[in-house]
């Protein structure tokens, strides 16, 4: 996707609504704005940290005066399962009683922080335990494609979690070859997927932190940015690995693509 592309629809995407509506005028898969609407929340957020922390006191003294956990989250634009956690947190519970009020709400005997923590993990589709299991399950998607496609070539290969199992305690990829493939001319021996938008900030951390090293350790690499990614990305990546997204895998496995292109995380 074109550079000046990506910056409009980031700029455009405030809420899920706005995923439908870009999609249907651009024809652009729902996943793909989804993936790029959840990083924008997630750095907006971490932008905002510090800013947020300074009105502690004065949204604290809000919840107390009346004002719920998500008409707060509503009122700062800010997600609505870290407002309940710095409430609670100022209400004296440690983080391991806020994890289990995650976990189970209906256990907290007080009815109306019950109330409002249920009302905020159901209206947080980008931080609350539901929103980061469904984030993981849409990283094993990607991955469980990349499992059936490499099978369907009958291609040798170990997993992340049986290098592990095997003893291995340095960085690894997701798939490590036990035998190099040929792609666009190129000996790969491992793939990395990556179940979202490349962006090119965030591709430069993870050619830092993991790329270059798969790539030093063991040999060339494929990189899957499955939602698509910037194009200014090719322009700068280093050698030592290839970067591809869904059209890749479409012509192989076209049936489980596209159902994984309009995976939204929404309920």
């Amino acid at each position: 996707m074109d550079s000046n592309l990506y910056r409009y629809f980031y700029e455009s995407l405030n809420s899920h609504d706005d995923v439908q509506k870009l999609s249907e005028k651009y024809n652009v898969c729902c996943g793909t704005l989804s993936s790029i609407l959840n990083q924008k929340v997630v750095e907006d957020v971490k932008k905002s940290h510090y800013r947020f922390k300074r009105k502690e006191d004065k949204i604290v003294n809000e919840w107390r005066s009346g004002n719920s956990f998500l008409m707060l989250s509503q009122k700062y634009h800010y997600p609505a399962t870290l407002i309940s956690t710095l409430i609670l947190e100022n209400l004296g519970h440690s983080k391991k009683e806020i994890r289990l009020f995650y976990k189970n709400p209906k256990s907290i005997e007080n009815n109306r922080i019950q109330n409002e923590l249920l009302e905020s993990l159901n209206a947080d589709y980008f931080f609350s335990p539901r929103a980061h299991q469904l984030q993981e399950e849409k990283g094993k998607i990607g991955e469980n494609i990349i499992s059936f496609w490499l099978k369907k070539k009958s291609c040798d290969f170990t997993c992340e979690d049986e290098m592990r199992a095997e003893g291995c305690t340095g960085k690894t990829p997701d798939f490590l070859l036990r035998k190099s493939i040929k792609i666009s001319g190129r000996e790969v021996c491992w793939i990395e997927s990556k179940a979202l938008f490349g962006e090119l900030k965030e591709h430069r951390n993870y050619e830092k932190k993991q790329f270059n090293e798969y790539a030093d350790c063991f040999g060339e690499g494929l990189v899957i940015y499955w939602f698509g990614f910037e194009t200014d990305i090719l322009k700068e990546k280093s050698e030592g690995y290839q970067i591809a997204d869904f059209e890749f895998f479409k012509k192989d496995v076209p049936e489980h693509v596209n159902k994984f292109l309009n995976y939204v995380i929404y309920w």
